[in-house]
């Protein structure tokens, strides 16, 4: 794996990967270690991917190959949350 580090924004999340915008620099191997915050605050949630597409005016697709349960089960209680917040009163 490349020793090189990239800043980008994570522009799409869910338990199976990430959508990484602008695009990750070219490396000569598709593995990624990934650490991204939910919310500003929260601890990371560190994790390895494997680049599965880039596309330049999209983003760097990037499937999790190693994520434990755990951090699956934050980000799916995440969205749950955002979805909860969103639902009009009485439905």
């Amino acid at each position: 794996m490349d020793s090189g580090v990239a800043q980008t924004r994570i522009a799409q999340v869910s338990r199976g990967g990430c959508l990484a915008f602008p695009l990750l620099p070219a490396s000569k191997s598709p593995e990624v270690k990934v650490s991204f915050a939910l919310v500003e605050g929260d601890p990371p949630i560190n994790c390895k991917g494997e680049v599965v597409y880039s596309v330049k005016d999209r983003g760097t697709g990037v499937a999790f190959t190693e994520i434990s349960i755990h951090n699956q089960d934050r980000i799916t209680e995440f969205f749950e949350k955002i979805q909860a917040a969103e639902k009009p009163a009485g439905s």
